[in-house]
């Protein structure tokens, strides 16, 4: 599915503008002082390549969609389980998260007697509104979302740069320290960027990512102290603050809340259109049918997000860690999209891209260091393995409901036939 540009930016930046972005950003530009921009630039380039490796116009016919590709080297049951695992929780476990972040947002900016939760809620009920428009509508709003947060996000570094004594380019010249455990991070901001979004010019979310982003760290480096970016839960609001006050604050106020509605939005859809390619491979006329789809998942996202939120999950330290491994999923899934390009190359043509390989083998090593460097490995491993068991056992029992419906209604068609 191909977009004008402008569209195809909106839906492949959804995450990267989203609050939990910028708290990796934040972060890591604390722990590597100006390096992060030079690991912002690498994980802009591998996504680059690896989007140029799964375009639709450098695949065969009968690897048209990244299904396909992906049944191609897993097998039908694996290539289904991982995309259910790499997509569903994602969405669900980034709500969660990104609604009860801007409703604090909005209680401590903007209304201090709204409660916080009851504008989170009340967020949820209006992007699930939203899925039931025709996608122009959805479209449309999806671009408003996200040149809103990224003109609110260029205006305030701009404006600190502008502004910042003593120069910026002194901030180039402070020690960086070198980390791969918070370089790998940086890759995890393109979350989606590729997923359902085919653009003319693959490159075009990454390099969007690393003009935005490494304006916003020098911002971040020239006003903040390094050691509080780090350790900051809410880096985004610190610098915000320190660069306008409290203007400053009300600015990335909309920011976050914009960025909350362009990131749920733009994973309905990565989701929504990762569920369209595996209908359509096994004709899901049933569990994935097209009604399904526009009507009954944003209801049960909506649902399950719901009771995560009312459930307590939105304040535990659980949900960072099942987030990050809900990210991971998304990494996994795209190195093995990459590694599925990779080998159907070499059966057309004997040959291996070098940039591609090598990207693809880059991405396999940041998903051992993310889960490895962890603080909570094993919890995030589990999360990880219980959401491929889920993924793996719900087409299982498709597929046998599938066999035993097709064998019914043969037997019927050949007794009514005798």
């Amino acid at each position: 599915m191909r977009h004008s540009f402008l569209l195809s930016f909106a839906l492949g930046a959804g995450w990267l503008l989203s609050p939990e972005a910028l708290v990796i950003g934040g972060n890591t530009a604390g722990n590597m002082g100006w390096l992060a921009i030079a690991s912002l630039a690498g994980a802009a380039l591998l996504l680059s390549i690896s989007g140029n490796l799964l375009n639709p116009s450098q695949r065969a016919a009968e690897h048209d969609n990244n299904y396909r590709l992906l049944r191609y080297m897993t097998g039908t049951l694996p290539a289904i389980g991982l995309t259910l695992a790499s997509s569903i929780p994602l969405v669900i476990l980034a709500a969660t998260a990104l609604l009860v972040t801007s409703g604090y947002t909005f209680n401590e900016v903007f209304l201090y007697w709204f409660p916080n939760f009851g504008f989170s809620f009340l967020l949820l009920a209006l992007l699930t509104l939203l899925q039931f428009f025709p996608e122009k509508i959805i479209f449309r709003t999806q671009i408003c979302f996200v040149l809103l947060t990224a003109g609110a996000l260029l205006f305030l570094a701009l404006s600190g740069i502008a502004g910042t004594e003593p120069p910026v380019y002194e901030v180039l010249e402070q020690p960086g320290s070198f980390s791969s455990a918070s370089s790998v991070l940086m890759l995890l901001l393109f979350t989606g960027s590729t997923s359902g979004v085919k653009p003319k010019h693959p490159c075009l979310v990454p390099i969007a990512g690393l003009v935005i982003f490494s304006l916003w760290i020098l911002a971040s480096l020239c006003y903040v102290n390094p050691e509080r970016l780090a350790s900051s839960t809410i880096p985004y609001m610190t610098v915000a603050r320190t660069i306008m006050g409290e203007p400053g604050r009300q600015i990335m106020g909309v920011a976050i809340i914009s960025g909350t509605c362009g990131a749920i939005t733009g994973l309905m859809f990565m989701c929504r259109v990762m569920l369209a390619e595996v209908a359509t491979v096994h004709n899901g006329n049933n569990l994935l049918s097209a009604t399904i789809q526009r009507w009954v998942f944003p209801l049960l996202v909506a649902l399950a997000t719901g009771i995560l939120m009312a459930g307590g999950l939105a304040g535990d330290e659980l949900l960072e860690t099942f987030l990050r491994g809900a990210l991971i999923l998304w990494l996994i899934h795209h190195s093995l999209l990459c590694l599925s390009a990779i080998l159907t190359n070499y059966r057309a043509h004997q040959t291996v891209p070098p940039a591609g390989a090598m990207t693809t083998a880059l991405f396999i090593a940041a998903v051992f260091i993310l889960i490895v460097t962890n603080p909570q490995r094993n919890e995030i491993t589990f999360f990880i393995l219980s959401m491929l068991g889920t993924g793996g056992l719900i087409p299982a029992i498709w597929i046998v409901i599938n066999k035993i419906t097709g064998t019914r209604t043969t037997t019927q068609q050949t007794e009514k036939t005798l």
